[in-house]
């Protein structure tokens, strides 16, 4: 393979894992683990725990896609395809019970009035019981995305030729690279967009956070039937 086409090869690596990154799917998910920041009062606290959520779902992706590739490349081992049809139904499972879970909490657990009387004065505010989403579960999650959307990814790899094992998974490295950078971009720019929410108080976040929760579940639901 000519140095040009490399390096062509290469370049569109990238330049698709940008892309890949910004899928409906993988924008969904990341914003319903993301959405638990309530608790954290400070905008930089926000922010990095948003673009730690983003980091490890983008990790999980490209860890199964980096194992998914060296299979093929070297052993010329292929995921079977109904594995990989199991990982686009979980995808949908997921977006549908998230959003299934924000609605719950919203309207029975995780929300409730309480009323506080200080001698004279009583006033009534939200309480939100946050749960802690687990550190492995971002990373779960990206594995299950990135086994799920593997298919288009590794198709390029039997084109390159037996040969060309070195390339293939620098094309792999370099499109995990570009998730990686475009799924951060959209995690400091989510995360400002909840420290704004903030500024509206409790109820406000909450209705966008339930908001986000019922467009899960519809869209979780056309994933999976459609």
């Amino acid at each position: 393979m000519e140095q040009h086409t490399i390096i062509s090869v290469l370049s569109l690596g990238f330049s698709l894992g940008l892309i890949h990154a910004l899928d409906a799917d993988h924008i969904m998910a990341v914003s319903l683990l993301s959405s638990r920041t309530r608790h954290l009062r400070n905008k930089v606290a926000i922010v990095l725990t948003t673009l730690g959520y983003c980091f490890k779902w983008a990790l999980g992706h490209s860890l199964i896609l980096l194992t998914a590739g060296a299979l093929l490349a070297i052993y010329g081992i292929q995921l079977p395809e109904n594995l990989q049809l199991v990982a686009e139904k979980l995808v949908g499972v997921f977006l549908v019970a998230m959003g299934l879970i924000i609605a719950w909490q919203f309207w029975r657990n995780r929300i409730q009035l309480k009323v506080h009387q200080h001698g004279d004065i009583s006033h009534v505010h939200l309480v939100e019981h946050n749960q802690r989403v687990h550190s492995h579960k971002p990373v779960l999650i990206g594995m299950v995305h990135g086994l799920a959307g593997s298919a288009p990814v590794l198709a390029i790899l039997p084109l390159l030729g037996g040969n060309q094992v070195s390339v293939g998974m620098l094309y792999l490295t370099l499109f995990s690279i570009g998730v990686m950078i475009s799924m951060m971009i959209f995690g400091l720019l989510f995360g400002r967009l909840q420290h704004w929410f903030t500024r509206f108080g409790d109820r406000a976040f909450q209705v966008a956070r339930l908001t986000l929760g019922l467009a899960s579940i519809v869209f979780g639901g056309y994933w999976l039937f459609a």
